[in-house]
C-alpha cells in the first residue's frame, strides 16, 4: 500500500504533484480512471495520485467522488494524506476538503491548508492570497471559489463554506520558532478545530510549518497545490528511503565562505537530512602542520562515524557568518600570517582534497561527490589521482555533472558548481540530481 495518497481535482494538477514527489526519490503513480484504484499494481508505488477531474462539478458532486476515493483508499499504512488544490484557490476546495476528513473518518484530523505556491510566486499572507505581490482577485478572473469570499481571503472561504470549525494562523505565530508553532497547532486542534489555514511566502516557511505539524503530533491532511505535500512526504517517509539508499551516499564540500555560499548550505539544511560537518579555516591555515594535519582528521573521523544515519554529507567551512562588510573568501588574511589571498586558498582547497579522498577511502559506499569552486574541484581531482571529468550534463547553469576520469574512484559521479552560481537552491537541486543518478 502506498504510504503517500494525493487527491487532486484534475490531472495536470495531481501529476505536478506527482512529480514533486518522485522528486524526493519516490515511485509515483498518477491515476485519473476510478476502477485503477482498486489495481493491485498500483498499490505497489510508495505514492498514489488519483485526479477526480471534478473541478468544474457541483460542490455535491465532487463531495461524492472525492468521498468514495478516500474511503477506498484509506489504509494504516498511509503516512501522509493530502487534498491537492489549485493555486489560484478554482474549484470546490472546502467540499472536496470536507469529504476527505469524512472518509478518513477520524474526528480529531486537521486538514492544514498551505494555500502557497513561492516558486511560482503565489504566497499566502494575512489569509489573503497573493500573486506575485498582487491579492489575487486583482490578478485572475473567473474566481469560481473565491467569490462568494468576496473579501479574497481563503480564511473567510473556509469560514463561509467549511461544514467545520476552521482557523487562520498567521506570520506572527512564526517568529516564535517551530515549537512555539506546534504548540498552536495542537492546542487548536484540541479546541475543536478541522481546518488550520496557514499564511505562507516561502519554502522556508514551508518547512517549518511542515515540522511543526509534525512535532505537534496531530493527525493531519496535507491541503496545498504541491509543495507542502511533498515537504511533508519527505520528512515523514524519509527513514525507510534513506535505509534503501544507504549504499548510494553522497558527500559534499563547501570550502568557499560567502553570504552566497552560506545560504546555500542553509537550504540544504532545510531541504535534505544531511550531516554537516564544519572545518576550522584557521587550523587548515596553520603554520604548525601537526595542527593542519588533527583538524583534517578531526573532520574525516566525524564524517565517517556518523555517516551510517545519513544518505548525504558535507564538510563545509566554519566562517559562513560573515558580514557583507568582510572580503569574499580569502580576502582577509589571517591575523599576524605573512601568506598572499592565493596561498591561503591553495592551502585550504588542499587540505578538503585531502578530507574528500579520506573520506572515500574509508566510506567505499559513496558513490558521488558534489564541489563547489574550481580551486576545491581541481583538489579533488588531484588527490584521487583523477585527469579530471567526463562531462555528461548540466544541472542548472554554472554547475555540470559528469564523472572522474581515471585515478583511484574512476567514474565517480561528480557535480561542481562555480563559485559564482547565484542559485540559493544550486546545492540541494545538484544533490538531488546526484540522487537520481544514483539509482539509475
Amino acid at each position: 500500500m502506498p504510504q503517500c495518497i494525493v487527491i487532486a481535482d484534475e490531472i495536470t494538477g495531481g501529476s505536478s504533484v506527482g512529480a514533486m514527489l518522485q522528486k524526493n526519490r519516490c515511485s509515483v503513480c498518477s491515476l485519473m480512471s476510478a476502477p485503477g484504484l482498486k489495481d493491485e499494481a498500483c498499490r505497489k508505488f510508495d505514492c498514489l495520485v488519483y485526479s477526480t477531474n471534478s473541478r468544474r462539478l457541483t460542490p455535491e458532486q465532487s463531495y461524492q467522488m472525492v468521498f468514495y476515493a478516500a474511503r477506498l483508499l484509506k489504509s494504516d499504512e498511509v503516512k501522509v494524506y493530502a487534498k491537492r488544490i489549485d493555486p489560484a484557490m478554482r474549484g470546490n476546495t472546502c467540499a472536496e476538503t470536507q469529504a476527505m476528513l469524512d472518509a478518513l473518518g477520524d474526528p480529531d484530523r486537521v486538514a492544514i491548508v498551505v494555500p502557497a505556491f513561492p516558486a511560482l510566486k503565489r504566497t499566502n499572507v494575512g489569509g489573503y492570497m497573493m500573486i506575485d505581490g498582487r491579492p489575487l482577485q486583482k490578478s485572475l478572473a473567473s474566481l469560481d471559489d473565491l467569490e462568494p469570499a468576496r473579501s479574497g481571503r481563503v480564511a473567510d472561504l473556509f469560514i463561509e463554506k467549511f461544514r467545520y470549525k476552521s482557523e487562520a494562523l498567521h506570520l506572527k505565530e512564526y517568529i516564535k520558532g517551530t515549537e512555539y508553532l506546534a504548540s498552536r497547532i495542537s492546542g487548536l486542534a484540541k479546541q475543536g478545530a478541522r481546518a488550520l489555514v496557514m499564511d505562507c511566502t516561502s519554502q522556508e516557511e514551508i518547512n517549518m510549518i511542515a515540522d511543526a505539524v509534525i512535532a505537534s503530533g496531530i493527525k493531519f491532511l496535507a491541503v496545498d497545490p504541491g509543495p507542502f505535500t511533498a515537504t511533508l512526504a519527505r520528512k515523514v517517509m524519509r527513514v525507510s528511503r534513506e535505509r534503501v539508499s544507504r549504499k548510494t551516499k553522497i558527500f559534499g564540500l563547501v570550502g568557499i565562505s560567502t553570504p552566497l555560499a552560506a545560504a546555500q548550505v542553509e537550504v540544504l539544511r532545510l531541504e535534505e537530512s544531511v550531516l554537516i560537518i564544519t572545518v576550522r579555516k584557521a587550523e587548515l591555515l596553520s603554520d604548525d602542520q601537526q595542527r593542519r594535519a588533527a583538524e583534517i582528521n578531526r573532520v574525516v573521523d566525524e564524517i565517517v562515524a556518523k555517516f551510517d544515519d545519513y544518505s548525504t554529507a558535507f564538510a563545509v567551512s566554519d566562517n559562513m557568518n560573515i558580514s557583507s562588510q568582510d572580503q569574499a573568501d580569502f580576502g582577509d588574511p589571517i591575523p599576524g600570517g605573512a601568506h598572499s589571498e592565493a596561498e591561503e586558498l591553495e592551502t585550504v582547497s588542499a587540505a578538503y582534497g585531502q578530507i574528500t579522498a579520506k573520506v572515500l577511502e574509508r566510506r567505499p559506499e559513496i558513490g558521488a561527490v558534489y564541489s563547489a569552486g574550481a580551486e576545491f574541484t581541481v583538489a579533488v581531482c588531484r588527490e584521487l589521482k583523477s585527469e579530471g571529468l567526463k562531462i555528461l550534463g548540466q544541472v542548472m547553469p554554472l554547475t555540470a555533472y559528469g564523472e572522474l576520469l581515471g585515478g583511484t574512484r574512476n567514474n565517480l559521479k561528480f557535480v561542481t558548481s562555480a563559485s559564482s552560481a547565484t542559485d540559493a537552491n544550486t546545492i540541494t537541486d545538484s544533490v538531488q540530481y546526484l540522487k537520481r543518478k544514483l539509482e539509475t
